[in-house]
């Protein structure tokens, strides 16, 4: 289930383009049991030319062509739309009213890396503030890499050597899964994240506690390296 404004989109773009194979594929089969039904007793006999009504063929094309149209036409709008950038909202993170939370995604061969803007990271799981845009860059270390958390935002690929920005809101707090759905190598499958979507206080003391904890660990580094001991 859509928790984002685009996924909810692209979401209704699908259940459109269903009901629309449906409907033909129940279309095409109540017209071949018709013409099994019409025609049965003539079985046996010769075959002959069915001529149409006058006008028949340019009905039924105009009627496909108006069908087509009309799909078009909702594929556009619902399209564009997917495409809009959401903004923060009330219940945001404040300093993401003006402009959206930055985050750095990096995939490399087979894990996630996300950097937060205050110089913490954290691998596998991103966590992120709900109504609020998030901006997120892709980027990969390696081969290409697609970010898939479907109920949050479109598919989008880390290419290498190049930067590719997605932006999401989530409308609701919880956890996210997100798997692989490009071919990166033979742990691929195994290749995926998750995105946990809290309180904008919650977030915020995530963070806080995450940088700490690395500034922390780098500073215990140092120390050993200064003693003369491999950590």
């Amino acid at each position: 289930m859509p928790h984002s404004p685009g996924a909810d989109q692209i979401d209704t773009l699908r259940w459109i383009a269903f009901a629309t194979v449906v409907a033909l594929v129940i279309v095409v089969n109540l017209a071949l049991l018709y013409a099994v039904r019409r025609f049965r007793s003539g079985r046996g006999t010769a075959p002959r030319p069915l001529l149409g009504g006058g006008g028949l063929q340019f009905r039924v094309g105009a009627l496909l062509t108006i069908f087509a149209a009309l799909l078009f036409v909702v594929g556009v709008v619902f399209t564009d739309k997917a495409r809009e950038a959401p903004s923060t909202g009330a219940a945001g993170l404040a300093s993401a009213e003006s402009r959206p939370l930055k985050i750095k995604a990096t995939g490399q061969q087979w894990l996630w890396r996300y950097d937060y803007p205050n110089g913490a990271f954290s691998y596998y799981k991103l966590v992120v503030p709900a109504d609020t845009a998030v901006e997120l860059e892709l980027l990969s270390t390696d081969v290409v890499h697609t970010w898939n958390v479907n109920d949050l935002a479109p598919k989008a690929d880390a290419v290498p050597g190049k930067t590719h920005t997605i932006v999401f809101s989530a409308e609701d707090e919880g956890v996210f899964e997100g798997d692989s759905a490009t071919l990166s190598g033979q742990a691929y499958a195994p290749m995926r994240t998750e995105v946990e979507v809290v309180s904008p206080d919650e977030y915020e003391e995530f963070v806080k506690t995450q940088q700490g904890e690395i500034e922390e660990a780098q500073d215990r580094v140092v120390k050993l390296i200064e003693q003369g001991k491999t950590p």
